[in-house]
């Protein structure tokens, strides 16, 4: 079991409260730290992986920035650390993708921003941007 999700079930555990965030112009709907630590730890993406993608059914896009007063931030810090593949890699890997970078570009996400991304069983490509 990944220290990620380690993480979330000490978090349930103990019954904190879950921060969440609206999504906005970048996803829609609302997102939990939870999710996000999990997804990260289960879905989580390298970037050959990120190369390699030509379809999925929706593209998310959620902004990790609203969740850095959260007292669970250094769990999201820690999954982010144990990802894959760094942001540099990612973004590198994104802008070799066409049809990634194109759709980041229409929604104007700067891909400086990416930090990481999962892909769900479902197709669900995330984008994590700070």
């Amino acid at each position: 079991m990944k220290s990620s999700a380690i993480w979330l079930i000490a978090l349930i555990a103990f019954g904190s409260w879950p921060v969440t965030a609206p999504g906005g112009d970048l996803t829609d709907r609302e997102v939990n730290i939870h999710e996000i630590i999990a997804a990260l730890g289960v879905d989580d993406l390298s970037a050959n992986e990120l190369r390699e993608i030509d379809s999925y059914v929706r593209l998310e896009v959620v902004d990790l920035s609203p969740f850095e007063s959260s007292d669970e931030y250094q769990a999201l810090e820690t999954a982010l650390g144990k990802t894959d593949d760094g942001w540099a890699m990612v973004q590198t890997a994104i802008i070799s993708n066409d049809s990634i970078e194109q759709e980041l570009r229409r929604r104007s996400v700067d891909i400086g921003r990416v930090v990481a991304a999962t892909m769900d069983d479902e197709g669900v490509l995330t984008i994590y941007i700070r």
